[in-house]
């Protein structure tokens, strides 16, 4: 599937409920974070994703909302996006990278 188009993100994140969320580490997070909007953040690596798996519902509690979900390069983010889809969200886009969503 191809990457979704900034216009795309855009237009998701804009929608009521739609919710930013981080996978960076708590190190990254602290080193640079996302201005612009408001943003929920949880752990995902591509070998360990428990924090998100445990905090999912938690901080997403509405499984149709618009989840947009970004790290610093957009692997992690593909992997949080398959965890979240297999939990159920259905309306998970991977934004990609956090340097890359300077239009939000």
């Amino acid at each position: 599937m191809a990457s979704p188009s900034p216009a795309e993100v855009k237009a998701a994140a804009d929608k009521p409920g739609a919710v930013l969320l981080d996978v960076r580490t708590h190190k990254e997070l602290a080193a640079e974070k996302l201005e612009t909007r408001k943003f929920k953040h949880a752990v995902c690596s591509l070998d360990d994703c428990t924090d998100l798996m445990k905090r999912a519902e938690e901080l997403m509690p509405d499984k149709g909302a618009n989840v947009i979900v970004y790290c610093r390069s957009g692997r992690r983010a593909g992997k949080a996006k398959e965890i979240l889809e297999g939990k159920g969200y259905k309306n998970v886009i991977n934004a990609g990278a956090l340097k890359d969503l300077h239009y939000l």
